[in-house]
């Protein structure tokens, strides 16, 4: 009698962020165009502001499945448009998917650790988790003086995440933008965000009891970190 094979549900996964544009009047204060965008103060002060999502996995953890991905992507069709009247005109901007959610404590940690040591999450000296991130990516821009309207170019951009498989019940994705330290934007400057969509193709699959019920474990622990 052939083995049993195990369970497999091939899919993909998708989370989307709206565009979003920052408005900036005297004193730095910022207005936020879209939700769930939202506004934080790193340890040092400096304003950053970010969104977060979800991805439900909660059909697969009832079949007692765990989700593998084996290809990500981040669709971001649109321009980055700095308009920013105060030198420097950069910013830096992450994009990352974590097995467990942030609390804004613990996203104001992440902040700090970027601004303080240049450490994104998962990376070295991060309060987060290696294991935790799936997928990230982090940019810096700059308004590209040749074009109209503040659009802006990559100066560098790299990717970070370990790919873990899952077995959460749901998977959490996050935009956030640093504004380089120490520096007030002006009244008037506005920053423009455009839309994206978050992509991890994969499957559901059938793992052995011990297997998931230690990745089970795992999840658990990451949470309470």
């Amino acid at each position: 009698m052939a083995a049993k094979k195990p369970l497999q549900h091939p899919a993909t996964l998708k989370s989307l962020c709206p565009a979003n544009t920052a408005s900036f009047a005297f004193g730095g204060a910022i207005t936020l165009s879209a939700g769930p965008w939202f506004q934080l103060t790193s340890i040092t002060g400096s304003p950053f502001i970010y969104w977060e999502g979800q991805i439900d996995l909660g059909a697969f953890l009832l079949q007692d499945l765990t989700w593998v991905t084996t290809e990500k992507e981040i669709q971001e069709p649109g321009n980055f448009e700095l308009n920013f009247q105060v030198q420097p005109q950069r910013i830096e901007f992450i994009e990352f998917i974590t097995n467990t959610p942030l609390n804004k404590a613990a996203l104001i940690l992440v902040a700090n650790d970027w601004e303080t040591d240049g450490a994104v999450p998962g990376m070295m000296n991060s309060v987060i988790d290696y294991q935790n991130v799936i997928t990230g990516r982090w940019r810096q821009f700059t308004p590209d003086t040749s074009l109209p309207g503040g659009s802006a170019i990559t100066l560098k951009s790299s990717s970070f995440g370990s790919c873990e498989p899952s077995a959460s019940e749901r998977l959490y994705s996050y935009c956030m933008v640093k504004f380089d330290r120490g520096t007030i934007r002006d009244e008037g400057d506005t920053l423009f965000i455009p839309g994206r969509r978050f992509l991890l193709a994969g499957a559901a699959v059938e793992e052995a009891d011990y297997e998931y019920i230690m990745r089970l474990r795992r999840s658990y622990v990451l949470q309470e970190k």
